[in-house]
């Protein structure tokens, strides 16, 4: 996780076209998320304003969030399970 909540800062273009209330619209679900330990990736961000601006509808969002979390929980049960069998060598 970044020291700092500062997604508005590295991807600036991505914000560049946000009313102030679309800008907190945005920031607000990701400082949650980021303050849970997650880590808002470019793509995350990139999405959120995609929905924001109305160009993909909720039900766009809500598929590609999900696709990319169940994707990353394969990911991780692929790793947990590599490491158990490398501790079991």
């Amino acid at each position: 996780m970044s020291d700092h909540f500062d997604l508005h800062l590295r991807y600036p273009e991505l914000f560049a076209p946000l009313t102030e209330e679309q800008r907190r619209n945005v920031m607000q679900p990701l400082a949650s998320s980021w303050l849970e330990g997650d880590n808002p990736t470019r793509e995350d961000v990139a999405l959120l304003i995609d929905y924001e601006l109305g160009r993909i509808t909720a039900e766009e969002y809500d598929r590609q969030a999900l696709a990319k979390a169940l994707a990353y929980q394969v990911l991780t049960s692929q790793n947990a399970g590599q490491q158990s069998a490398e501790e079991g060598e």
